[in-house]
């Protein structure tokens, strides 16, 4: 089965077009969100998908977060967001790998964040994805780390059926108007555990902050 699957992808291979796009590699050079998605499709193509993330080391999206994040939704500010992720250290395991190896100082080690504003061609790389996140939001919201931040209790309780009402009721009441668009974030009280800004979860598709990691 194995065989028969090597010798379709080497078929897909030689029939496919001469490659000319963003590195097949690790790269720390501008690419669009469209570029990258294609060059770690290539990848895959001539590789296959088996253990793709750690023996590319590529920029590759979240597949768990896939339809969550805001990013094919521009905000009124003409801004875009899309988040990638890449495994950017190698084991020895791979390195025994003859076919596997990189120059020196060629990965940083760790698992990069980088994340891109496409019609700005402006991007931010980082280890930390809270840090590349806030840097796109300063990058595109002006003023967005003086949004009121709402209470815990009104957090915790927001997916309950009356909680919901009384979380849109104090966005409403505390938020200015010029912060209730499109793309545009939340900053929520977290407890000590909640400390991740999640994608698509402000009532205009944009970030919940978490007001825990900003400190």
């Amino acid at each position: 089965m194995f065989a028969i699957d090597d010798l379709i992808r080497e078929a897909d291979v030689a029939a496919a077009p001469q490659w000319d796009g963003a590195p097949l590699r690790y790269h720390e050079t501008y690419y669009s969100p469209a570029e990258l998605d294609a060059a770690f499709d290539r990848w895959i193509l001539e590789n296959g998908s088996f253990g793709c993330i750690p023996y590319s080391h590529m920029w590759h999206r979240d597949s768990h977060r896939r339809g969550v994040e805001f990013e094919p939704k521009p905000n009124a500010r003409g801004h875009q967001c899309a988040l990638f992720t890449a495994e950017a250290r190698c084991s020895g395991r791979y390195a025994s790998n003859r076919s596997h190896s990189h120059a020196t100082g060629e990965l940083p080690g760790g698992m990069m964040t980088q994340i891109i504003c496409e019609p700005c061609n402006w991007n931010h790389i980082s280890r930390s994805e809270s840090e590349a996140v806030e840097a796109w939001h300063d990058h595109a919201i002006t003023g967005w780390r003086a949004l009121p931040v709402v209470p815990l209790k009104l957090v915790q309780d927001r997916d309950a059926k009356n909680g919901k009402q009384r979380f849109v009721d104090w966005i409403n009441e505390h938020y200015p108007l010029d912060a209730q668009i499109t793309g545009h974030p939340i900053i929520t009280e977290r407890t000590d555990f909640g400390t991740r800004h999640v994608p698509g979860r402000s009532p205009w598709g944009g970030y919940d902050l978490s007001y825990t990691a900003l400190q």
